[in-house]
């Protein structure tokens, strides 16, 4: 009989999606709007000017590698009026990055909040907690 390998351990896995996820939101942000092809910056380090825009996090339940979002909460930041419940099309955007973050990670079941900010240049998932381990877009982390 064959062994297979155990799975890496959540923050692992977590850790290398958010990169993933971070370099493909890099590419369309380059190729869409911003980027050095049409006189933006180029990729590198994320500056906290870039993180600039509607912060939201997203309450999901996963079952069998199903994602379902449960909720979707708004974070002013300091100084900030309302924001009000995202548009119809900035939900879709929401749905679809974190179910795609939580796929990355091959999370199969349970909770995870994922907090996104809708920045002028696309989506972008600064944190991720699954159980007891929190992934930062900075790879900051704890299990």
């Amino acid at each position: 009989m064959k062994h297979f390998p155990d799975p890496p351990p959540v923050m692992e896995r977590l850790s290398r999606a958010l990169r993933d996820l971070s370099a493909v939101e890099r590419w369309a942000a380059r190729t869409g709007n911003g980027g050095p092809s049409d006189g933006g910056a180029p990729d590198g380090p994320v500056a906290d000017g870039a993180w600039e825009g509607p912060r939201f996090g997203v309450a999901t339940e996963s079952c069998d590698g199903m994602h379902e979002v449960v909720g979707i909460t708004w974070s002013a930041p300091p100084g900030a009026g309302p924001c009000g419940a995202p548009a119809e099309a900035d939900r879709a955007v929401l749905h679809s990055s974190v179910r795609a973050l939580l796929d990355m990670a091959e999370h199969e079941s349970g909770p995870a909040h994922t907090v996104v900010v809708l920045t002028a240049r696309g989506p972008r998932v600064l944190s991720c907690r699954l159980g007891g381990t929190t992934v930062t877009a900075t790879g900051a982390g704890r299990d």
